[in-house]
């Protein structure tokens, strides 16, 4: 049985194959190792970002200590795997009622980025994009007929 998992790149699970969806495939191995790892050394976010992008393995820990992977993670794989592994939510045992209610101030405030900007960028993002017109049309490769330009 495979463990493997195809995902958008909008990080949801899709059960379509790999040749209909463009995506990021990984495997459910990997999201269960770095999840022991998490377990076994704390919960360092520092050393399990650097545990998923040397491969699943860290040589100061002996039971992490050989390479995991036959090749390297793509950076798309890494950002995915650090999603699968937090998504349960924070484990009880590093919950700090008191102090995670604390919200430090921005010493540095963060730059306003005007709407309009916002809106123009995502006009033009939608410009660029066809519709498709129906199921049929996109089977038989045909795009939507261009409409004249005003």
């Amino acid at each position: 049985m495979s463990d493997d998992s195809i995902y958008s790149y909008e990080l949801k699970r899709t059960i379509m194959p790999g040749f209909l969806v463009k995506g990021v495939r990984i495997r459910e191995s990997w999201v269960a190792r770095c999840k022991r790892y998490l377990g076994s050394t704390g919960c360092d976010l520092n050393r399990l970002v650097i545990f998923i992008k040397n491969g699943l393995w860290d040589r100061r820990t002996e039971e992490f200590s050989e390479k995991a992977l036959d090749a390297k993670l793509t950076v798309a794989q890494q950002w995915l795997i650090l999603h699968l592994v937090l998504k349960d939510g924070i484990p009880e045992w590093v919950q700090d009622e008191k102090l995670d209610e604390d919200a430090p101030e921005m010493i540095v405030a963060e730059p306003v980025v005007d709407s309009t900007l916002k809106a123009a960028a995502k006009s033009a993002v939608s410009i660029s994009m066809k519709p498709v017109t129906g199921f049929s049309n996109m089977m038989k490769g045909q795009t939507p007929k261009e409409e004249p330009e005003e």
